[in-house]
């Protein structure tokens, strides 16, 4: 999965990147830069803007495709991983920030599957998986 994706020509897509401190992010390669959609958008891209007149042949097209399909299972994958480690701290005490950064700390009573990844039921409030600072 670390082939490089060929160009497309006269693309007018431009690809802006984003420093990790600028989003929160540890440096640890160019794989914490890169969003799981990422090379999704940029697939599709590829294709979209390529010229008609001298298409990617067809075997870059299916090694593409299973890179696709490859993208997305390795996504499920994650996803279902992340709600497992979630659902492993019902019971367990912990300390985070809700949506509007204040500072909550109680048990964890529920587990939901939310839009940015497993929400975390602490006293009644939400919290992102991602927003925990402390597990006891």
């Amino acid at each position: 999965m670390t082939a490089p994706i060929s160009s497309v020509g006269t693309s007018t897509t431009s690809v802006s990147s984003t420093s990790p401190a600028s989003n929160g992010g540890s440096s640890s390669g160019l794989g914490s830069l890169i969003q799981p959609n990422t090379f999704l958008t940029m697939l599709v891209d590829e294709i979209k803007y390529q010229d008609p007149l001298n298409p990617t042949s067809s075997s870059n097209f299916m090694a593409q495709l299973a890179q696709l399909s490859q993208v997305e299972q390795l996504s499920t994958v994650s996803s279902s991983m992340q709600v497992s480690e979630a659902a492993a701290l019902i019971g367990k005490s912990v300390t985070g920030t809700d949506a509007n950064g204040k500072a909550i700390s109680g048990t964890v009573s529920a587990v939901t599957n939310g839009a940015n990844g497993p929400t975390l039921e602490v006293n009644g409030t939400f919290i992102d998986l991602s927003s925990v600072t402390k597990i006891s």
